[in-house]
């Protein structure tokens, strides 16, 4: 008989696996939260932004950034020659009148883990969201 006290039917079936909780992904918080600009990248992309001012020229005038649109505003952008810059942005900084950053929430990041930045002109389209 003590061949048959050893035997468990258990054994001989497959566990009861629990389903893990799944949590949202950081890359979908980060999407909802507007990103934030260090001193320093706020530095770089005024420089940048400054040769594309010089750029534009000074008899052509669009409408004023400050007073339609608001930093943490959703936009979707369509360039001068109707491609479509980003369906999915954010304002980050109204810099002057005419000229605006963007952030592109529709693309890749860069390598510190940063929305790529579009510059908006008065030449661009801009669709509020």
């Amino acid at each position: 008989m003590g061949l048959y006290t050893s035997f468990n039917p258990s054994d001989y079936y497959e566990p009861e696996y629990k389903k893990k909780e799944t949590k949202p992904s950081k890359a979908v918080e980060q999407k909802q939260t507007p990103p934030k600009l260090t001193e320093s990248q706020r530095k770089s992309l005024y420089a940048e932004a400054q040769k594309v001012k010089e750029k534009i020229a000074k008899d052509k005038k669009g409408p004023n950034f400050k007073k339609k649109f608001r930093v943490g505003q959703k936009v979707a952008i369509k360039n001068n020659k109707n491609e479509i810059v980003t369906r999915n942005g954010i304002i980050l900084e109204i810099v002057a009148e005419d000229l605006m950053y963007v952030s592109m929430l529709d693309t890749y990041k860069d390598v510190n883990d940063q929305w790529l930045v579009a510059f908006v002109t008065h030449d661009d389209t801009i669709y509020p969201l």
